[in-house]
């Protein structure tokens, strides 16, 4: 993650000397905050004045594109617990798609600072409207990003923290960012930490969403298997390596970016003995492969590709005597049950919001 030690004025000074085209200035930002501000200053914003808030996309809460519905859901119950733990008066977490665009978001409310009331679902907060931002930073560059103070291009945004962490999508690429903005202070080192796991939990939820492959999860110790922690293997029923999680690319030595070559288990586990491969699509407890010479993996099969659905079966869903709006009040109450009481928990379950999962349960 990126910091800095700079003083406050130093940097003023630094905004004061570049908006009068001296490059040089730029010296004290990390580099990936100065090329931020380099895209910002190309993109016409100039560092004095206000940012520029384009209007809402839709109403701010139907989204438009499938892909920003699918990754808001996988975000959604990462930031209800991220809130839990560092939300407040004066702050705001959400999730960013690769354009910018708010596509998910916990916040205190409309009556919170002016600074973070544009901050909604639908609108977008690229560097061309707003110049540098920890989520800006973290899209372009494919880093973890923090932005404090008059690190920020615009001189408006001196008093807001932010901190930000990209998420990838199945091939690797980056497909957003989430982040926590405010006013005031937090301990970076630790937000960093809990921010990379939820986008970990987040990007292995898009792999969930996959019907038509094997689930494989992979570590070197088995103690970090159904974490967030854990590497993942979508598997085609011929044996090729359809798509891995950024934790698997890591530990098999894949790409650690973008698609994946044509690559059959077998050629991924050359080390693995005859049964090791035979085992390797197989349901059952984890067990351990051989990778190589002193280097093995603990492999578990989560999931076989599940079964399309017929057209009979989706007309028989249609027909169902009782409503959905019935089936899913009663879905509800069932996991609230099972949970407990812990809703959060129970919303994670049912893959929804904690916000629908209220609703459900007052219906």
């Amino acid at each position: 993650m990126m910091a800095t030690t700079v003083g406050q004025q130093q940097l003023v000074a630094a905004r004061a000397a570049f908006a009068e085209g001296d490059v040089q200035s730029l010296a004290v930002l990390p580099l990936p905050l100065q090329h931020s501000w380099q895209r910002s200053r190309a993109a016409g914003v100039q560092p004095g004045q206000e940012p520029y808030y384009p209007p809402l996309q839709g109403d701010g809460l139907r989204l438009r594109d499938p892909e920003d519905r699918r990754l808001a859901r996988c975000v959604q119950p990462e930031l209800e617990q991220l809130w839990a733990a560092f939300g407040g008066r004066g702050w705001t977490m959400f999730c960013a798609n690769r354009e910018g665009l708010v596509i998910a978001q916990q916040a205190h409310g409309l009556e919170d600072a002016p600074l973070l009331r544009p901050i909604q679902v639908g609108r977008r907060l690229g560097e061309a409207e707003i110049g540098t931002t920890a989520p800006a930073v973290s899209l372009a560059d494919d880093v973890p990003a923090l932005v404090r103070g008059n690190e920020h291009y615009l001189q408006r945004f001196a008093p807001v923290f932010c901190l930000s962490e990209p998420l990838h999508d199945l091939d690797g690429q980056v497909c957003g960012a989430i982040d926590i903005t405010g006013l005031g202070e937090r301990d970076p080192a630790l937000l960093q930490g809990y921010f990379r796991q939820a986008a970990l939990a987040s990007e292995n939820r898009l792999f969930q969403g996959l019907s038509d492959v094997h689930l494989l999860a992979v570590q070197h110790d088995p103690r970090w298997l159904a974490t967030p922690l854990q590497g993942l293997l979508a598997v085609q029923e011929d044996g090729q390596l359809r798509a891995a999680n950024r934790v698997a690319r890591r530990l098999l030595g894949l790409p650690r970016r973008g698609p994946l070559p044509l690559l059959s288990m077998e050629t991924v586990f050359a080390g693995a003995s005859a049964a090791q491969r035979r085992r390797l699509l197989q349901p059952g407890p984890a067990h351990r492969v051989r990778l190589g010479e002193g280097s093995a993996v603990y492999l578990q099969h989560l999931r076989a590709p599940r079964a399309p659905r017929t057209r009979v079966a989706a007309a028989a869903v249609a027909v169902a005597d009782v409503p959905l709006r019935q089936q899913q009040r009663e879905a509800a109450r069932r996991a609230a049950q099972a949970a407990e009481g812990n809703l959060s928990l129970a919303a994670r379950q049912l893959g929804i919001s904690r916000t629908t999962l209220y609703k459900l349960l007052r219906d």
